[in-house]
């Protein structure tokens, strides 16, 4: 067992327990604020792993089968497998919550269901404390320590009254009382089918969804968990039904994906500051061609974003089934030959880049992973169309240095044809599904890893990744593959090309990994030292032609084959030294993440990067 948090890894952080120890003092650091594990029974094959953050009530621990499935709720009388039911997972409180459904009569419309991740403990709310609104197709956010179940469908028929009708209202459950609180949140719009994210302030935003105005509204309305009120915040450039929406690595908020007004797919993309806020252009034209249906997003590392799959906007042809891979549309065609899914690596500045994907993929799901390597859930087998290739979802990690697919160890557990299982991520490496089949109704869950925000690595670039040595540990660049980054074995170095005036320079982070205050070393064996960034502050060289919204580097000495970046984190402030010459910037507040990137005055070779949690490594 490891303790994490703002300070390095010594044997204080570390602790081996037998697995029936109790009231064992631990003996780590006061300010631990997450804790990871894995464990192994005598006579045993299975692993078992861990992670879990501090909350507000302690540090509850639960450790998961590494890499089998399980079952984290059995059928009961909530959920009935209805459809409709709106899935989230709040961070803060370590809950996961099932709420609603388009169950019409049914109790259901207004039941719900919690999952503890930290305790693993799971609770079908007392129909005593349930909802008030009967809920189809609304969503959950965390709402500081409580969940919010905002918007969707009131899916009662009743003689003579609309099929359903739009609530203008949110309900808010508080897990000390197992209930949902009595005052209802007044919306600004009445919305269903829509995307919620928390933003930064603790707000949740809601984005797009069917209003009574529209099918496919572009509005972006703002929940406050301190007012218990609702605001417009602004419109997306686009309307959507069903939109995406993901919190990119460097803290801005990526909508994609959904229906216009005619129920076409959207292909779009859209880009907003971390706090709803409209971004100058060029995060507004970005378009992915062909559009789909039922398209899958993940952010990778730096702000960049992976797009799999979905299917065509057209009718089936003579002889085609197209309900066997998809709900709405048909599999791509290419030519007469097979269907071909397709695959997109967006970067940070919205240039993307096509990559190949040689699997089934008209209903895919990407879950958040670590390293970059968010997992793929699709159909196995070459886009053949063959009947055995479709017959069970398999599990996939993406290699962002490689920008394929390989198959996992782990499986999933279920059968593609029992059900059109819901997944929602709990974190990195770690996600719960909602599936009906023969048992009925039943959330199974998967863990495949512990690396978090509070993961220590020291040092990086010399270590290669022990699953394939082509690349290294823990560092993870934010463009697609190219001749512009290298990986060199050996001794292990990154040898950048140099960044061509005006262009994205490609950068390699610290992947998942945030830092408050650090001390850190970059190496490197060129004539030109690499610029750095930490979060979105930029650190170049000083004769560099570009210095808009940047930071300097020390300058490097002429004539000089090499050196060493040093830096120093306390709050805001960051110093840096190479050899005798120092420089100083303020960065943001808050835990940032680290890169390591290309300079624009020629190619650049880093052998080593290097960063300890607490200053100087305290």
């Amino acid at each position: 067992m490891g303790a994490l948090g703002d300070f390095p890894t010594s044997d204080s952080t570390v602790k081996s327990l037998s697995l029936t120890a109790q009231n064992v003092r631990l003996g780590f650091p006061s300010n631990t604020l997450a804790l990871h594990a894995s464990a192994r029974p005598e006579a045993s094959d299975q692993a078992f792993i861990g992670f879990a953050e501090r909350g507000s009530v302690g540090l509850d621990f639960l450790l998961w089968p590494e890499g089998s499935a399980c079952q984290l709720a059995g059928a009961s009388s909530y959920p009935a497998g209805l459809g409709g039911e709106a899935l989230g997972f709040a961070s803060a409180s370590g809950l996961l919550m099932i709420a609603g459904s388009e169950g019409f009569s049914s109790s259901a419309v207004v039941g719900a269901m919690t999952f503890d991740a930290r305790s693993g403990q799971s609770l079908v709310v007392d129909p005593r404390a349930a909802m008030q609104k009967p809920r189809s197709f609304a969503t959950v956010t965390g709402f500081g320590q409580k969940l919010l179940v905002a918007g969707g469908e009131y899916p009662i028929h009743e003689s003579g009254s609309p099929a359903s009708v739009l609530n203008d209202t949110a309900e808010v459950y508080d897990p000390s009382a197992g209930g949902f609180e009595v005052d209802l949140v007044p919306l600004a719009v009445a919305v269903a089918r829509h995307a919620a994210i928390v933003l930064e302030s603790g707000e949740t935003a809601l984005i797009g969804g069917t209003t009574k105005a529209s099918p496919a509204s572009n509005f972006i309305q703002v929940v406050s968990p301190l007012t218990r009120t609702s605001n417009i915040l602004g419109t997306l450039s686009i309307g959507r039904r069903a939109p995406t929406v993901l919190r990119l690595d460097d803290g801005r908020l990526f909508v994609a994906g959904g229906e216009d007004a005619d129920g076409r797919p959207v292909g779009a993309l859209e880009w907003r500051n971390a706090d709803g806020s409209e971004l100058p252009a060029p995060f507004d034209g970005t378009t992915l061609l062909p559009a789909r249906f039922d398209r899958a997003y993940a952010a990778l590392p730096g702000g960049a974003v992976l797009a799999v799959g979905g299917c065509e906007d057209r009718a089936a042809e003579t002889g085609e089934d197209c309900s066997s891979e998809c709900q709405r549309g048909c599999p791509p065609r290419s030519g007469t030959g097979p269907e071909r899914y397709e695959a997109f690596w967006i970067a940070p500045d919205g240039a993307v880049t096509a990559l190949g994907l040689p699997l089934r993929a008209g209903q895919p799901s990407l879950l958040p992973g670590s390293d970059g390597g968010p997992w793929l859930i699709a159909d196995h087998g070459e886009p053949d169309g063959s009947e055995a290739s479709a017959s069970h979802p398999s599990l996939y990690r993406f290699d962002p240095w490689h920008a394929d697919f390989e198959p996992a160890a782990s499986g999933l557990g279920f059968e593609l044809s029992l059900t059109p299982a819901r997944f929602v991520a709990l974190g990195l490496d770690s996600f719960a599904w909602l599936s009906t089949g023969a048992r009925g109704a039943v959330l199974d869950g998967l863990r495949l890893g512990t690396r978090s925000a509070f993961s220590t690595d020291v040092p990086l670039v010399t270590p290669r990744d022990p699953n394939d040595p082509s690349r290294p540990a823990h560092l993870v660049p934010d463009h697609a593959p190219s001749e512009a980054l290298t990986y060199e074995g050996g001794p292990g170095a990154l040898a950048f090309a140099a960044s061509t005036s005006g262009s994205a320079k490609t950068c390699v982070w610290i992947s998942d990994a945030l830092f408050a205050d650090f001390s850190g070393e970059i190496a490197f064996s060129s004539g030109v030292s690499p610029s750095l960034r930490v979060g979105t502050t930029e650190f170049v060289d000083p004769s560099a032609d570009n210095q808009s919204g940047t930071c300097q580097l020390p300058a490097l000495a002429p004539s000089s084959a090499g050196g060493r970046i040093l830096l120093e984190r306390n709050g805001t402030h960051i110093a840096l030294t190479i050899g005798s010459a120092h420089s100083e910037c303020r960065v943001a507040a808050e835990r940032l993440a680290v890169g390591v990137c290309a300079s624009e005055l020629g190619p650049t070779r880093v052998t080593l990067v290097s960063v300890r949690r607490g200053s100087n490594g305290r």
